[in-house]
């Protein structure tokens, strides 16, 4: 904050002035409103009226668009059956052959398998019990129905077994039933054959996307599962429409024939009345019945037109929509929807209100209307004093809500809503140009430290004297200290001190001359904890962390420069104790790459994005592969492959470190098992684990569960723990490690020699296994590396344990490893970390002597040494 001297406390605000009269106006309004409802009825009752037509036309608008995305979900879901049929291996591959009639079978005949048979029928089953689709026929080009050719498919034994189940419900005699009508069918194939041959030759290069499709009129098909008997039957119900999509020969994508799905106006029509299907056999009675369809309810108002044939389905029971379509009747409301489909517009959408249906639901509302403003009349001036009296009521709570609303109760200072409200109100004045506003983020580091050893109490206490040390070192004038009785409305160009929650604090500093007068406020901010809090007994010691952002550099609206603060604060904090710290722009952009990780992070191993690779280990006793270490890979759907490196933080940091560590101990121990079985090379697996999941409560039942279900052997499995990991709780690691010893797993150290472990603590430490860092293999160039790892390797075997090099990437890096006493070697040199599916043929195929050839390395029995040029350097 500036050194401004303090700006004086306005006389008399008008606002205050407002509410002064406010108090005498109440009666008066009453009054007035008890008028002027009694002149407005009529008024009144008018505008409802037209506001409940317009209702009912957005709720007419919103059921017509929810019925065309019905529609359209019909249509679709068959157009993208028949397409997955047409582009099936079996369709696009089997020689382009009608039958010849229709005893002929096309399984027995050899041109389709019976496998690829019921495929097409699988998929036949799923759109017919979904929108009972009729039947489905394949017709391959040059189809000749004069010469007896039937369809080279038909799949229709949900069809047929519809018609004997409508028979079982409603017996006819055979002379009685329709006969089939294939030849208005048949020929429109020949139609749709020669149409696709001309608009659609090729398999589009976007396939299976930008596939054609074509669809009859309406005609009548030999689909009679809807009726079952002359006399009863209905014309209307032989007659569908045929969607159709083209073949492509698999090896020249050149159109061979068609897919075609019958779908009958029938089923449309049932659509539009929101109903199953329509009541045309008993059997379809009895299954309304179950789902208790209303038959007598309302015709549907809806019309579906194909403008492209003029083909109308609209509810046969509308005495209405026959004389609206013809003219003879103006309908008071007529929408129009487009049932939007991936390869057709031609289909639309219309409804219909006549004035008479409009008339009725306008009606009781206007009688409702009327009645209830002449009952608001007759109330409002027998309520206008009990009125008042509940607003003199309202009033004070209204202020103590608005103090417990706007300021924080333990503290005084505005809470994180005001101070947010605050802050957009002096960005909307727009700051001068000489001038910025700042904005600082602050964060008390190790606070809850201070709770969990003294209590919440304590903290609360040392929350109250950090806010006053606060104001106290910003100067704040009588007009700040106002702040915390909400009496008077706040100045946008005032400074403010505000609690957001928790150990954070925000400052906000309007009308700043450059960035250097507000780093000398952050550092009275930070000069005003330097002395110690002393609360009863206990003497504190406070720091805190402060991020700065300024407007406009770092944001142009409050939400990004809270979080542009938000951002270098805890930044600071990572820098360490009582650090301050100006937002960049990488921050923000650091943080919110962060924040998508971690985001993504709490899907990933449910969408299974997770996958293990496998580090293959040289065991030098026997020259052969015989262990592997898993290590954890993320495949992103958009960042493709991430290593742990960058993600490991953020699964402990949101806890998700748990469970994803227990699927790859179980996928882990799963794999072993299966190399196992397969008689691999591969005997032993490493895992790591991380120090939560060595905390948690039952960790040692939960592994011998995990090895149980794998079925592999406790001493097959080796886990691994950092040497920083475990030195964090010594002394209970060490026991945590004996119980699990006790199983039969064994447990190597890794990266030794990077944590500055006491070396008492490791003689303690229950280890099978040392693995010496990378950074110390890298270090055997020169005399001192190699003879740290010469020490290191001693050591180990002073104290028993089994020696692992890692990163092993050079042969001088083996010759030196190798001649300190290690016992497996890992590394590039070896091979990188490889999928399961690659560990077991290179562990196989793994030459003992070809890698000391290919390498530049000799073998001398009985002990093998390394070329000269590849001797270690003394130490």
């Amino acid at each position: 904050m500036s050194s401004k001297p303090a700006r004086p406390k306005p006389a008399a605000h008008p606002q205050r002035r407002l509410h002064e009269w406010r108090k005498y106006s109440i009666s008066a309004g009453f009054v007035l409103l008890w008028l002027l409802g009694l002149l407005v009825i009529y008024r009144d009752a008018q505008q409802m009226a037209a506001s409940t037509e317009t209702k009912i036309r957005k709720e007419m608008g919103i059921e017509t668009r929810a019925m065309a995305d019905t529609l359209a979900g019909m249509l679709e879901r068959t157009y993208l059956t028949i397409k997955t049929i047409s582009l099936l291996p079996a369709v696009r591959a089997t020689a382009p052959h009608n039958r010849a009639s229709a005893e002929e079978d096309v399984v027995e005949q050899g041109y389709f398998s019976g496998d690829d048979a019921t495929i097409i029928q699988q998929l036949y089953n799923h759109i017919a019990s979904d929108i009972e689709v009729s039947e489905i026929y394949l017709v391959y080009d040059g189809f000749a129905p004069e010469q007896g050719q039937v369809p080279f498919l038909m799949y229709d034994e949900v069809l047929l077994e519809r018609i004997d189940l409508a028979k079982e419900a409603h017996p006819t005699h055979e002379a009685d039933e329709p006969e089939e009508y294939e030849a208005a069918e048949y020929a429109e194939y020949v139609r749709q054959l020669d149409h696709l041959r001309r608009h659609a030759p090729l398999l589009p290069a976007e396939a299976p996307q930008g596939i054609a499709a074509v669809t009859s009129a309406l005609l009548r098909t030999c689909d009679n599962s809807q009726y079952t008997s002359l006399a009863e039957g209905d014309e209307r119900d032989s007659h569908g429409l045929l969607l159709s999509v083209p073949i492509y020969d698999q090896s020249s994508k050149a159109f061979k024939g068609l897919v075609t799905a019958v779908l009958r106006a029938n089923v449309l029509e049932a659509a539009l009345l929101g109903w199953p299907r329509l009541p045309i056999t008993a059997l379809d009675r009895a299954i309304l019945a179950r789902h208790r369809t209303d038959l007598q309810s309302p015709a549907a108002e809806y019309v579906l037109e194909n403008r492209t044939t003029g083909d109308r389905i609209m509810d046969r029971r509308s005495t209405s929509l026959p004389r609206l379509l013809a003219g003879q009747e103006q309908a008071a409301i007529h929408l129009e929807q487009s049932v939007s489909l991936p390869y057709a517009s031609d289909w639309r959408l219309h409804r219909y209100k006549t004035a008479a249906d409009l008339d009725r639901a306008i009606a009781p509302i206007q009688r409702e209307m009327w009645q209830r403003l002449g009952l608001l009349s007759l109330l409002l001036a027998a309520l206008g004093l009990a009125v008042e009296r509940v607003f003199a009521v309202q009033r004070r709570s209204t202020r103590t809500l608005t103090q417990m609303a706007n300021y924080d109760a333990l503290t005084g200072l505005p809470n994180r809503r005001l101070v947010a409200e605050h802050l957009a109100n002096a960005l909307d004045r727009q700051p001068s140009a000489s001038s910025q506003y700042a904005v600082l983020m602050i964060d008390l580091d190790d606070f809850k430290e201070v709770n969990d050893s003294l209590g919440h109490q304590v903290g609360d206490r040392l929350l109250i004297e950090v806010a006053q040390r606060f104001v106290e070192s910003l100067r704040a004038s009588d007009w700040l200290l106002q702040l915390h009785t909400g009496a008077e409305p706040l100045e946008a160009n005032a400074s403010m001190v505000g609690r957001l929650g928790g150990d954070e604090f925000l400052v906000l500093l309007p009308e700043q001359p450059c960035l250097e007068q507000v780093l000398g406020i952050a550092e009275r901010l930070q000069a005003s904890l330097r002395a110690p809090i002393v609360l009863g007994q206990e003497q504190i010691y406070v720091h805190a962390s402060i991020g700065i952002a300024l407007y406009p550099e770092h944001g142009r609206d409050g939400p990004l420069l809270l979080r542009s603060a938000d951002a270098a604060m805890y930044l600071a904090k990572r820098q360490g104790r009582g650090q301050t710290v100006v937002f960049q722009q990488d921050l923000d952009d650091t943080s919110r790459q962060r924040l998508q990780l971690l985001t993504d992070l709490h899907s990933a191993l449910a969408l299974h994005q997770f996958t293990l690779h496998y580090q293959p280990e040289l065991n030098l006793a026997n020259g052969q592969i015989d262990c592997v270490e898993a290590l954890l890979r993320w495949q992103h759907p958009t960042l493709g492959l991430i290593y742990p490196a960058h993600f490991i933080a953020l699964l402990e940091q949101s806890g998700l470190v748990l469970e994803v560590g227990q699927w790859v101990l179980e996928s882990a121990c799963r794999q072993l098992k299966a190399w196992q079985d397969s008689h691999s090379p591969i005997k032993q697996l490493c895992v790591n684990v991380s120090v939560k999941q060595l905390a948690q409560a039952g960790f040692v039942e939960s592994l011998q569960n995990t090895i149980r279900d794998a079925g592999i052997a406790p001493e097959a499995l080796t886990l691994e723990l950092t040497e920083s990991m475990l030195m964090q709780h010594p002394e209970a690691n060490v026991r945590l490690l004996q119980e699990m010893r006790k199983t039969g797993v064994k447990v190597a150290l890794d990266d030794f020699g990077t944590g500055y472990s006491s070396l008492s603590y490791l003689r303690q430490l229950p280890l099978d296994v040392l693995k010496i860092d990378r950074s110390f293999v890298i270090d055997t160039g020169t005399p001192q590396g190699l003879a740290i790892c010469h020490t290191i390797t001693a050591l180990a075997q002073r104290l028993g344990l089994k020696v692992i090099a890692e990163g092993i990437e050079s042969a001088e890096q083996f010759c030196n490893m190798h001649a300190v006493g290690s016992d497996w070697m890992q590394g590039y040199l070896i091979a990188r970390p490889l999928p399961a599916e690659q560990i077991a043929p290179f562990a196989r195929s793994f030459d003992w002597h070809a890698f000391k050839v290919d390498n530049d390395l000799l073998e001398h029995s009985p002990e093998w040494l390394p070329r000269p040029r590849c001797t270690p350097s003394p130490s």
